[in-house]
């Protein structure tokens, strides 16, 4: 019996060893495969170049190639639809390699051919060790094609996908792709993570990144002219729309580089113990992006001001919503898209706006509302008092839908107040906006409730239930009633009758001006335990960092490169200056810059030193003239072989971002990112739920 057991272990055994043989060889082969594809394609590539060199395809010196308008894009670069399989040696040896085609079809193929493959009585023949040393490379073969980095995207990340209907989109910002660079390039330490609107997998094994900015290009000009970008839509899977700051030269790239701590006086922080992420978000310009979506224009000193008001100790401006933060708090804001669609009828406070600045009056707000028949809480009182607390603004208002719950008990609006009462929610809008100066900013307790019941839209807001926060949990608000009774020592909203708006928008207002009379930590449980473990980290190790991400990387090691068509702009250069301190002497160049005549010879550039950092990134500007109507087609089929040149020189477990920077005449870009495959093809993003 136990010779038949034997026996039949020793069968398996053989099995196991003819099959991992043969896995071995297929893999074997597929590695050969691959390498002369690669071959053929860099052949490819030069056989195509050499034949634009002689049939005229030359740069102009000052813009992009010039390209015969009669030659179509051709696709030097074949994605394989062909899946990975995996095959296995029995369940628990399970090994994975890329195959091209069916199994049994590239063994017949390669016996034919009396091609590499093992013959039988070699397989069987595989001694001990060399069936350990099999299972050992595969193993670790295994590993190397599961380390793969992913990006999927979150609900904020779809909603901005261009496939999206306009109707429906909200764009992603800047800043949501600096994170993601950050993230790339520092890892899990990284102070800005891209968590809002997109989830990371393998991050670790992210080879390099390539970032190609294209300035002057936008939305539109990429959705009038897309059949031209064929490489491109082949190339990339995620296509958002980008909102971007208003235009200037050189902006992109300059807010790429800086984490945004823009203030001088900036205190240093400590990477280690997590410091830097508030101060990140409490020290950039909030209204950075709120300039390029409210009209804000006119000539003023704005966030510049260098003076406080009397009675701060900070700027109250670093205490306004940004433009992100307006949308993931739900306020209303005029973006294209789905925000447009649901705000389609809100009303702007004023007409236009001029900068905010350290001296803008502040205005207490809060309404009341009831249930209407049309099932929202519609606006029935509206209060305004001013920074002395005096009431600038006081009305009941009749609802447009008939009431059908009066909510008293929150309102303090009962059937008998609102008889007499005939003022209309138009009224409402035409008072507030000729009462308030055109750089008020609006101070209130969830102040995108009362705005959605005035309907109305305005550009600067502090909002209490933002800049307060007693539960150390950011998504965990405080009611106004604990903060008046924690900070102000009041008690409010006692009233059996209900709630006085007058009451609340003064106590939102007397808890912004304690807080800009003591320091931007207080109130906020989370920024004094940071700040707690900023002074411990100094006081232990004294170990800072520069401000910018040029810095951050490379402290950890990791080099960036710019290629620019043309000089500088002298804030980047100051960014990079910053960088070099952080870097020891001996070492070498926190960023290394290349400053080219041609957009040509940028695209040379990075193809030849891009493997070498593990950020390099591509400033080439779009001159205004190449997308007018004559010239639009011819245009964009030079960009699209452009960034299919760029894309083949990533390498697999590659980073590859193209950002279309926007234009004067419109501020959106596009956003395309794609993650090379050991194959070569783009990584699929698939969605995930937030």
């Amino acid at each position: 019996m136990k010779e038949q057991v034997s026996a039949k272990q020793q069968e398996r055994s053989e099995k196991k060893k003819k099959k991992l043989a043969a896995l071995a060889n297929l893999m074997d082969l597929n590695d050969r495969d691959r390498v002369h594809e690669a071959e053929l394609a860099r052949k490819r590539d030069s056989d195509h170049h050499e034949a634009e060199r002689s049939s005229g395809v030359e740069a102009a010196d000052d813009g992009f190639f010039t390209v015969s308008s009669k030659r179509k894009v051709k696709n030097r670069h074949t994605i394989r639809s062909t899946p990975e399989q995996t095959s296995t040696a029995d369940a628990t040896d399970a090994e994975t390699v890329h195959i091209d085609q069916p199994q049994t079809k590239r063994i017949r193929k390669d016996e034919a051919a009396g091609g590499d493959s093992l013959p039988d009585d070699t397989l069987v023949t595989l001694s001990e060790e060399q069936y350990k040393a099999l299972s050992a490379d595969l193993r670790r073969r295994k590993r190397r094609l599961q380390d793969v980095p992913a990006l999927r995207l979150r609900e904020m990340g779809q909603r901005a996908l261009l496939e999206t209907p306009q109707d429906a989109r909200t764009p992603i910002f800047l800043s949501d792709i600096q994170n993601l660079l950050m993230s790339g390039m520092i890892g899990q330490k990284s102070p800005c993570r891209p968590d809002r609107w997109c989830s990371t997998e393998k991050w670790v094994s992210l080879s390099h990144s390539v970032v190609v900015i294209l300035e002057g290009l936008s939305l539109y000009h990429y959705l009038s002219n897309e059949s031209q970008f064929e490489a491109t839509n082949r190339i990339f899977n995620a296509k958002l729309e980008l909102m971007l700051p208003q235009q200037a030269e050189g902006m992109i790239i300059d807010e790429i580089a800086q984490i945004p701590l823009t203030s001088v006086q900036a205190k240093k922080l400590i990477d280690e113990h997590g410091c830097l992420e508030s101060a990140v978000a409490l020290n950039q310009d909030p209204t950075l992006f709120v300039r390029g979506i409210f009209n804000i224009s006119g000539e003023g000193p704005g966030m510049e001001l260098p003076h406080l008001h009397p009675d701060d100790k900070f700027p109250r401006t670093k205490l306004l919503l940004s433009a992100l933060q307006m949308v993931d708090e739900g306020y209303p804001i005029p973006l294209q898209g789905e925000l447009h669609s649901r705000f389609r009828a809100y009303k702007f406070t004023k007409p236009s706006y001029k900068p905010v600045n350290n001296h803008s009056p502040m205005y207490g707000v809060d309404c009341e509302m009831c249930r209407t028949v049309a099932g929202v809480n519609e606006l029935t009182r509206i209060s305004i008092v001013d920074e002395e607390y005096r009431t600038v603004y006081e009305t009941l208002v009749m609802p447009d839908n008939r009431i059908v719950d009066y909510l008293t008990q929150y309102s303090g609006i009962t059937e008998d107040i609102m008889k007499q009462v005939t003022k209309q929610l138009k009224d409402v809008q035409r008072e507030v906006s000729a009462l308030l100066p055109d750089d008020a900013i609006l101070v209130g307790q969830s102040l995108n409730s009362d705005l959605n019941a005035m309907r109305m839209m305005h550009p600067y807001v502090i909002d209490t239930s933002v800049c307060f926060n007693m539960s150390g949990i950011r998504r965990r608000k405080s009611k106004l009633k604990h903060l008046a009774m924690t900070f102000l020592k009041e008690t409010i909203q006692e009233n059996e009758y209900g709630h006085d708006s007058i009451e609340d928008s003064r106590a939102t207002l007397k808890l912004v001006k304690m807080k800009l009379a003591n320091s931007i930590e207080f109130g906020d449980e989370i920024m004094t335990q940071q700040k707690r473990l900023q002074e411990i980290a100094n006081a232990c190790s004294g170990d800072s960092i520069t401000n910018n991400m040029f810095a951050h990387s490379a402290k950890r090691d990791r080099r960036t490169a710019i290629v620019n068509v043309g000089d500088l702009q002298p804030r980047l250069k100051e960014i990079i200056q910053k960088a070099e301190q952080v870097v020891p002497k001996d070492t070498s160049s926190a960023v290394l810059v290349h400053e080219v005549a041609t957009t040509k010879e940028a695209v040379r550039k990075v193809t030849e030193i891009a493997l070498e950092n593990s950020l390099t990134i591509a400033n080439l500007p779009i001159p205004e003239e190449d997308f007018l109507l004559d010239k639009a087609e011819r245009s964009a089929a030079k960009i699209d072989k452009v960034i299919e040149r760029l894309w083949n020189t990533v390498a697999h477990n590659g980073l590859f971002l193209v950002l279309m920077g926007g234009s004067a005449e419109c501020p959106k870009g596009v956003a395309k990112i794609a993650i090379k495959r050991l194959n070569g093809t783009e990584q699929t993003s698939a969605p995930i739920n937030s």
